[in-house]
């Protein structure tokens, strides 16, 4: 997967979102990212990429390291908040495609933040191209790493255009679903009663705690 081309893509697109947002679109709360506004979510994603620029690693993904980077825009605009991001985003872009394995975690985030962002306006998710693909292979092949360090039973994942076993050894259960819905199971933003929900074949009880990386939200998430 080009990280470089998927990471510089959504930031394109989250952008020229944010030019059409007014100041209460700017304020509205963030159902899939609890207590943040979507210029919050847009701070986070300015201060990721300038973190990364900068080596601002140390507890890097947990809860603190995410909330300094919103608190230390707090008093941007959001129209200040994307102007810094426009600025730095091309030299992550060039970071990216100089490293032999680009860090995943960046096309994941921005990619789901978008998700959350077009949630949060009343939009749809954007379901229909190549990076949701991408970013569902690459998501299940980490997940499967994740099912044998774990010594969870082995689950067959089938996509739209992907199909996994994760972990090792013959899968006594199915779950089928669409690359999309797949993204959002995988990085927390469905809840259990939807992961319930899915299209499952055997007993989906004994996967679910392995099968999403941040906690599962309280309420269901519709975007």
């Amino acid at each position: 997967m080009d990280v470089a081309w998927l990471y510089s893509t959504t930031r394109g697109q989250l952008l020229d979102l944010a030019q059409s947002m007014d100041d209460a679109q700017a304020n509205l709360p963030v159902p899939a990212l609890p207590g943040w506004t979507v210029k919050d979510a847009y701070a986070h994603l300015t201060g990721l990429c300038a973190d990364v620029l900068d080596g601002r690693m140390e507890g890097a993904g947990e809860p603190p390291w995410s909330a300094r980077q919103v608190a230390e825009r707090a008093d941007c605009s959001l129209a200040e908040v994307c102007a810094e991001w426009a600025e730095r985003g091309p030299e992550l872009d060039e970071w990216l495609k100089e490293r032999e394995e680009p860090p995943m975690f960046v096309a994941y985030d921005v990619w789901s933040h978008e998700q959350d962002i077009l949630g949060a306006l009343g939009q749809r998710g954007e379901r229909d191209d190549d990076r949701v693909q991408d970013l569902a292979a690459s998501a299940l092949a980490a997940f499967s790493d994740r099912f044998l360090a774990e010594g969870a039973p082995p689950l067959r994942v089938v996509g739209d255009e992907v199909e996994s076993v994760l972990g090792e050894g013959e899968p006594a259960a199915t779950l089928q679903v669409d690359d999309y819905e797949l993204m959002r199971i995988l990085f927390g933003r469905r809840s259990l009663h939807q992961i319930e929900a899915a299209d499952w074949t055997g007993d989906e009880d004994r996967y679910i705690d392995h099968l999403h990386l941040f906690p599962l939200p309280a309420h269901d998430l519709v975007d």
